[in-house]
């Protein structure tokens, strides 16, 4: 279940929280700067949705430091401004959208696909690191095969496929077994 900030005076929040389809949110509130602040250190947010409307003008500087958390963040403004403030907010990292029902869907569908992007990319970060982690740990096999029992690379090589075939082994925990044997 995703928790949603939403800074806004009560009223407003219920109308934001209709904005979202049933279920699957669990909502918190803040009315001000300094409360939504304090929310945002003290709970893991998933969203943070932030009225144009905040009394005392502070909603730009809480929708900014929303955003510096890592938060997901809208700016909710009155529609004929969305372009306008859109262009601003961006450089900030906030999704800013108009106070109707299709300006926000379409602002959580952004999100939503930028997310996935994000854990598909992570992903493939993971699987490249893991990868990277093996071929060193092939390397330093092969150079302490090669500067232990004067092995060429291909023997070394072929040594460490052998033992892992051997041993039922990955090629990894062949090559760490090497590296533990040889250090």
């Amino acid at each position: 279940m995703e928790t949603v900030l939403v800074v806004a005076e009560r009223a407003r929040c219920d109308e934001i929280k209709r904005l979202f389809r049933p279920g699957g949110y669990a909502f918190i509130r803040a009315e001000s700067e300094k409360e939504a602040r304090m929310k945002l250190l003290d709970f893991q947010l998933s969203l943070v949705i932030v009225d144009a409307m905040l009394p005392g003008s502070a909603s730009k500087d809480t929708a900014v430091f929303a955003a510096s958390m890592d938060a997901d963040t809208v700016l909710i403004v009155p529609d004929e401004l969305s372009s306008h403030m859109a262009a601003i907010m961006m450089k900030q990292g906030v999704y800013v959208s108009g106070s109707s029902r299709d300006s926000f869907s379409a602002v959580l569908g952004a999100i939503s696909v930028a997310r996935e992007k994000i854990l598909k990319v992570e992903e493939k970060n993971r699987k490249l690191l893991l990868r990277l982690k093996n071929e060193k740990l092939l390397t330093e096999a092969k150079c302490l095969l090669a500067g232990r029992r004067g092995m060429s690379e291909a023997e070394a090589h072929s040594y460490i496929e052998k033992k892992a075939m051997n041993c039922r082994i990955s090629l990894e925990d062949a090559a760490v077994g090497i590296i533990r044997e040889l250090s």
